[in-house]
């Protein structure tokens, strides 16, 4: 609708900018049909908040870096000394700097993980190296599809620790000789990760694995 304005800051607050003279129900239509871009939206702040946690603290491979912001010519991400530094720019938004280094962990760190696996199942099945597909996700670790032969993995898998990415990567590996979760795919996991239970177990537990 024309003359009527809607954002969302940083820190989740929606605004609604309009002429005074716009009626008050004309205004709820409007948020009303803006309802689902508003859910989006939001999702996507939570999402990057997540990345920040403990006042400000940076959560990679299972451990938590405190984060230090330098204003700097270059932009990028370094972890040294057990601290995550952000250099940016003064008009850079710090924020968008770690989405970005995550993004990049995410596509070596996985594609790395599944390259290992990959090399080891290979030796003892015929399958042929499945196409992987990154992003995040909010309900499920990974997911497999053996007839397109691609197994896709949540981005957000870098913030934990490197034996519960492999037990995910393995997991999926594991659909492709078998799509089911029956003692046969089990056997599969266990073959290559013998206390496959209890890294399961002590896993992240907000998110969870579906073929």
């Amino acid at each position: 609708m024309k003359n009527i304005n809607l954002h969302i800051t940083r820190n989740g607050e929606i605004v609604v900018s309009c002429n005074a003279y716009v009626p008050l129900k004309k205004v709820d239509e409007f948020v009303g049909i803006k309802c689902q871009w508003i859910l989006e939206k939001m999702c996507m702040i939570q999402q990057q908040q997540k990345i920040l946690h403990d006042n400000q603290r940076f959560l990679f491979l299972g451990k938590s870096y405190p984060i230090k912001t330098v204003l700097s010519k270059t932009s990028g991400v370094r972890l040294r000394e057990g601290i995550c530094m952000i250099y940016k720019r003064e008009s850079e938004d710090e924020y968008k700097i770690l989405l970005q280094y995550e993004k990049e962990m995410a596509q070596k760190i996985l594609k790395q993980k599944m390259k290992e696996v990959y090399e080891k199942m290979s030796h003892d099945y015929i399958i042929n190296e499945p196409a992987l597909k990154i992003r995040k996700m909010t309900s499920r670790w990974g997911s497999c599809m053996p007839k397109k032969n691609q197994i896709t993995l949540n981005s957000q898998l870098i913030h934990y620790q490197e034996r519960f990415i492999d037990y995910v990567v393995i997991h999926e590996y594991a659909h492709l000789i078998q799509p089911n979760h029956s003692k046969a795919f089990y056997a599969i996991i266990e073959k290559y990760m013998p206390d496959y239970k209890e890294v399961s177990k002590n896993g992240p537990k907000l998110i969870t694995i579906d073929e």
